[in-house]
């Protein structure tokens, strides 16, 4: 009699788990390494030094006081609404793509991948932040060169150091969440312009008809409560009431509605 021979088995039990490092380094990649991702940091870097540089010549061609923090301002409110798309797409396109097969093969704990994805967007965010400004500082260096009487190197530091950063960071945790909870780019991408712009105008229209509603207002406006960051943290209660009620409806809530739904997704 002949005893059949076990089948070969693939013992992994002393590997090494993937650094988190490494991860956070992958997911990194995958913001530039495609089409979509390249050109909209590119287009980021490039407003973020078009804007200012328009202002620059503004300012040398009339005769008008600007300081630093002048020069950081205006595009400010234009990272607000680009620098989100980065985790947007950097969530939604191992979906679309269908490469999530691959990503939760090679490292099963999907918790870590997304906090990867995260990491990589806050840093992203921190950088764009540094961008913005650099940029306000060599402007700023010219004007003072070119007209020295009108420019003046005051900084609010308020809002350059606390409040610009925050809100981005804010706006583009927001993003991520989105991101989680539709795991589609154009849906994604459509909620986040809808609750961060059209939301107001549909909530003061609710309000309209419905007076009572007007009290909800404070609670529910994501946008409005998150541009008072840029005057620094509340020193109000309320304030600080309707920031984390606000935050926990648009960002909290979502965002564990995502992760559920990632960790318990048929990855096809």
């Amino acid at each position: 009699m002949t005893t059949a021979t076990p089948a070969p088995m693939l013992n992994v039990a002393a590997t090494a788990p993937i650094p988190f490092w490494r991860l956070v380094l992958v997911e990194f990649r995958k913001s530039y390494n495609t089409r979509a991702g390249f050109w909209l940091l590119f287009t980021i870097g490039l407003l973020i030094t078009l804007l200012q540089v328009v202002q620059l010549f503004a300012f040398l061609a009339q005769d008008y006081f600007t300081t630093f923090t002048d020069f950081t301002g205006n595009v400010w409110l234009v990272s607000l609404v680009l620098v989100p798309m980065l985790p947007i797409l950097l969530v939604t396109t191992e979906w679309t793509q269908r490469t999530a097969v691959v990503t939760f093969a090679i490292e099963p704990r999907r918790v870590r991948v997304i906090l990867a994805k995260l990491a990589v967007a806050v840093l992203l965010a921190i950088a764009v932040v540094v961008l913005m400004l650099v940029v306000a500082a060599a402007c700023t260096l010219v004007a003072d060169v070119l007209k020295p009487d009108l420019t003046e190197w005051s900084v609010d530091t308020t809002f350059v150091f606390a409040g610009a950063p925050l809100t981005i960071l804010t706006t583009t945790v927001f993003g991520f969440a989105v991101a989680c909870l539709l795991l589609n780019t154009p849906a994604a991408i459509v909620l986040f312009l809808i609750t961060w712009y059209a939301s107001i105008g549909i909530f003061a229209a609710i309000a309209a008809l419905i007076p009572p509603f007007e009290d909800l207002l404070p609670w529910i406006t994501l946008q409005i409560n998150v541009l008072t960051l840029a005057d620094g943290l509340p020193s109000a209660a309320d304030d600080w009431a309707h920031l984390v009620v606000s935050l926990a409806l648009w960002i909290g809530l979502p965002l564990a509605l995502g992760m559920g739904r990632i960790l318990r997704a048929e990855v096809k």
